[in-house]
Formats: structure tokens, C-alpha cells, sequence
């Protein structure tokens, strides 16, 4: 009996850490989506105040920023997407 309940915590364990692997990639695209904003917006901020043109380079770099990142996270979706599926693929196949 004993036996059994390590035997189902090993296998409990194996798929909470495949789930996690696979989704660890979408963890940190929401991360990496404010980081980029928030970078292109203080370069913009920044540059506002060094030539005093009130909040021209902050529009700029704040949407270069949103569009680049945004643009970024779609791409990135897309190709996990076509590896998860690839590996459905690969999974039924055998």
C-alpha cells in the first residue's frame, strides 16, 4: 500500500512539472509586455525633459513601445502554439 502512495506522488509530481514546462513560456509574456511599455515610455519621458517638448517623445516612444511589444507577444503565441500542437501531433502518433 505504501508503495502505491509513492507511486502516485511521483506521478502527480511528473505532471504538475510537465504542466508547468508547458506553460512556463506564457508565464512571462505579460512581464515582458509592461517591461517593454514601460522602457519605451521613460525614453520617451526622459527625452520630453532633456529638450522640454512637453510630451511629444512620450507619445512616440510610448506607442512604438505598446505596438513593438504587443507585435512581440502575438508572434510569440503563435509559435508555441504551433509547437504545442506539433507535439499533440506527435504525442497521437505514437
Amino acid at each position: 500500500m505504501p508503495e502505491d502512495l509513492k507511486t502516485r506522488a511521483q506521478r502527480e509530481m511528473a505532471e504538475q512539472q510537465q504542466a508547468l514546462q508547458e506553460t512556463g513560456p506564457y508565464m512571462t509574456l505579460g512581464i515582458q509586455l509592461v517591461l517593454t511599455i514601460l522602457a519605451f515610455f521613460g525614453i520617451g519621458y526622459w527625452l520630453d525633459h532633456h529638450f522640454k517638448t512637453g510630451s511629444l517623445w512620450t507619445a512616440i516612444f510610448a506607442g512604438f513601445g505598446a505596438f513593438s511589444s504587443l507585435t512581440y507577444f502575438i508572434v510569440t503565441v503563435i509559435r508555441l502554439q504551433k509547437l504545442d500542437d506539433k507535439r499533440a501531433l506527435k504525442k497521437e502518433s505514437k
